[in-house]
């Protein structure tokens, strides 16, 4: 088995419908174990953790939170598809503010396609349920149109990606779309 390792951080804008906020949201960190031979499909399953890392309350569940992920992909020729999955549960709080528990789970389904000279076109979605919650308020559905390109930066390969999405389920008040850009620089384990 061979693991493998996933960060997510990112910087968070709350539209001023919802109290206006912007900072760094939790950091959720995914840990996967796969076979070393793959014979097409690959797969990972692990542990996730949410760390309560937010800047502002808005942006945050000030609750740390861990549970089970898992992945599946398949690559052929230049399409690549598959599906993230985890489940997070609160387990402890941050401070004696009253917050809601964490009973979250993400899913996400993509399909891309890389062209000439590192260009991917990915579609995706990041739905997450949030079982604590009732009726319309349970799921969030955003359907999203990347467009990425692989360069260097200096001597480490680099990529930049904007994304355009737009909510087809979402809780009373929620956003209608998302703009989003993403800079990703990749430092190899050993130069």
């Amino acid at each position: 088995m061979e693991s493998h390792r996933a960060l997510d951080h990112a910087l968070r804008v709350q539209p001023a419908s919802l109290g206006s906020a912007t900072g760094l949201g939790d950091i959720t960190v995914s840990a996967f174990f796969s076979p070393r031979a793959s014979t097409g499909l690959l797969w990972g399953a692990g542990p996730v953790v949410q760390l309560p890392t937010t800047s502002d309350p808005a942006l945050g569940s000030g609750k740390w939170a861990a549970g089970p992920t898992a992945v599946l992909v398949k690559q052929a020729g230049p399409w690549t598809y598959g599906m993230l999955w985890n489940q997070l549960w609160s387990f402890a709080g941050t401070s004696t503010a009253d917050r809601p528990d964490v009973n979250r789970a993400l899913f996400q389904p993509f399909l891309a396609h890389v062209a000439q000279k590192g260009v991917t076109t990915t579609l995706q979605s990041e739905a997450t349920a949030n079982w604590n919650a009732s009726g319309s308020d349970v799921w969030t559905i955003p359907i999203i149109g990347q467009v990425s390109k692989v360069t260097r930066f200096g001597p480490f390969p680099f990529s930049m990606a904007g994304a355009l999405g737009v909510y087809v389920a979402k809780p009373d008040g929620g956003p209608d779309w998302l703009l989003r850009t993403n800079f990703t620089l990749v430092l190899p384990g050993k130069m």
